[in-house]
């Protein structure tokens, strides 16, 4: 079952749970330590998905009995307020964990959201840290602290990608390019491997050159480097729920491949 919008209330119902004879918390266990550590920055302002355990109960209407329910992958976006924000962009604060994966792990990261897709924005991997989750054993939430205290320049960044200027021969003089470094580039942390998909690239260049419907179609025939970005970071952004574990990882490889390239 992929992830499913909720709100704290509905995830506060998740269950206590046991995987290969380890005993994990309930998700308000997980999860109320670091609300009550953001929500004066946050404002109760929060984008939550979570991921339920494949075997589920249903209420007779055929509904997910939430009443029942253990999520297995939580993910909670703090949306930060005004002063953090610029150009229809606002930084979140995120707190992620998963405990079906090889090891159960809990992210804590911040990014940037495009409010107007809600695509995410990465360029430094020092935004994010990355534990294990030990079985009945509290999480240490002091990133926040550390992380909120460090320098963000998502604006400059995103500043330079508008500045650049791709035309479709460009586009496909850089297609062999950007797959063969989805191929080639990893993000490698103790907790796994992380690449993109190699067809990423082709998706991008059908949006971007010949979806006409597409939001990121380049009507005069050339695109800036901030839309080619956006078109690459949809598709890991607005994936339906499929990976909400990995996505901060693969936004940071985006930034790679076309840093490399510009």
């Amino acid at each position: 079952m992929n992830a499913i919008d909720l709100k704290l209330d509905e995830i506060y119902r998740g269950k206590a749970t046991m995987i290969k004879d380890n005993k994990y918390f309930s998700t308000q266990q997980y999860v109320e330590p670091f609300i009550d550590r953001v929500d004066k920055m946050c404002q109760g302002n929060f984008i939550i998905k979570a991921q339920p355990a494949n075997q589920i109960s249903l209420t007779p209407q055929g509904d997910v009995n939430m009443e029942d329910i253990v999520f297995n992958r939580v993910w909670v976006q703090g949306i930060l307020p005004g002063e953090y924000a610029y150009e229809n962009h606002q930084q979140s604060i995120n707190m992620l964990y998963a405990l079906d994966t090889r090891k159960p792990l809990v992210k804590i990261f911040k990014n940037t959201l495009n409010m107007a897709c809600l695509n995410m924005c990465v360029f430094n991997p020092e935004h994010i840290n990355i534990q294990e989750i030990v079985p009945a054993t509290a999480v240490d939430y002091n990133f926040v602290d550390y992380v909120m205290k460090l320098v963000d320049d998502t604006k400059v960044r995103l500043e330079e990608l508008a500045k650049l200027s791709l035309d479709p021969d460009d586009l496909k003089e850089k297609m062999g390019y950007w797959i063969d470094k989805c191929i080639k580039t990893k993000y490698t942390s103790n907790f796994g491997t992380i690449k993109l998909p190699e067809t990423l690239p082709i998706e991008v260049y059908k949006s971007v050159v010949l979806d006409e419907k597409s939001t990121y179609f380049a009507k005069n025939g050339l695109v800036d480097g901030f839309t080619l970005y956006n078109a690459f970071t949809d598709l890991i952004t607005n994936d339906k729920g499929k990976d909400i574990v990995n996505k901060f990882e693969k936004i940071l490889l985006i930034n790679n491949l076309l840093k490399d390239n510009d």
